[in-house]
């Protein structure tokens, strides 16, 4: 089976299109209905044989006519107008929210404002308000600052566009254990997105590392060759493993010292996530708010 991957253009968030039996090409624009916001427009990705991870999903109506984009952009210009009004209104009130983007939907039948708080927010007057001025019901929603950056569009730590505006469908979690399992530097902020969370990219890595899941953790006496060493490093990426033995440290190859079978461990271990080592975090967490 094969799915219609589409972006929505207010959220950037990725869905699947339904009741589709049009042959559309990539960046082709297709109007959707949708519970949450009715008719609209989203941008076609391509064809997929996964499904999506994410929730949305969009009933195809039709390609867009040139009367569909025309109202579209009408829209967008409308939505730059309402989302100028509504930052003075959140000013005047004194609100402590951030304002994102306003969206006005194909049917213009509602506004979309999309913001971030730290904590709950009154806008109860606020929505009051700008109903009276647009004449259009108001529907204010609260993201979180990862999805504030897939809004907004931002620059990575690798100078490029997050992978979050680009292809991803979903957020994965990521934590401090991640960092310690690739084997990198207990420095959260060298690894903080434009989010200010654990970039996602690190995710993509996950894998790479199950193998550490099934070897036992470092220090531990591991016996190799007839001798008896200290596991040192796991390098999964070099497929190494380092030993310290009396007189000197040696690396051998992971398939030397892993037992027979332990591809189906690891197979275990990517549908657990590694769950045996959920401990490490805590650990982490302690030892770097203790060494500040």
């Amino acid at each position: 089976m094969n799915y219609i991957k589409v972006r929505s253009l207010d959220t950037n968030k990725i869905g699947v299109l339904e009741d589709c039996e049009e042959d559309l090409q990539r960046d082709d624009v297709v109007v959707i209905e949708s519970e949450e916001k009715g008719e609209d427009v989203v941008k076609v990705l391509g064809v997929s044989k996964e499904d999506t991870p994410s929730e949305l999903r969009f009933k195809f109506l039709r390609k867009a006519t040139e009367e569909d984009l025309r109202i579209f952009n009408r829209n967008i210009e409308e939505s730059k107008k309402a989302f100028k009004t509504c930052k003075d209104k959140i000013k005047e009130q004194g609100l402590e929210m951030h304002l994102l983007k306003a969206y006005i939907p194909l049917n213009s039948k509602k506004i979309f404002f999309y913001y971030t708080a730290e904590e709950r927010v009154d806008f109860r007057k606020l929505v009051r308000e700008l109903a009276k001025i647009f004449r259009k019901r108001i529907e204010m929603r609260q993201v979180g600052v990862r999805d504030a950056v897939q809004i907004l569009g931002w620059i990575g730590l690798c100078g490029e566009v997050p992978c979050c505006m680009r292809f991803m469908e979903k957020f994965d979690s990521i934590s401090l254990r991640d960092i310690e399992e690739q084997n990198l530097p207990l420095s959260p902020s060298k690894f903080t997105g434009p989010c200010g969370r654990l970039v996602c990219c690190m995710a993509f890595e996950k894998d790479n590392y199950l193998v550490k899941h099934i070897l036992p953790e470092k220090g531990t006496e591991i016996c190799i060759d007839h001798k008896v060493g200290k596991l040192v490093e796991v390098d999964p990426i070099r497929n190494t493993v380092a030993i310290a033995f009396e007189d000197r440290t040696k690396e051998f190859n992971l398939e030397e010292v892993l037992p027979k079978g332990y591809e189906k461990a690891l197979r275990g271990c990517q549908e657990c996530g590694g769950c045996c080592r959920r401990a490490v975090e805590e650990k982490l967490s302690y030892e770097i708010a203790t060494s500040n």
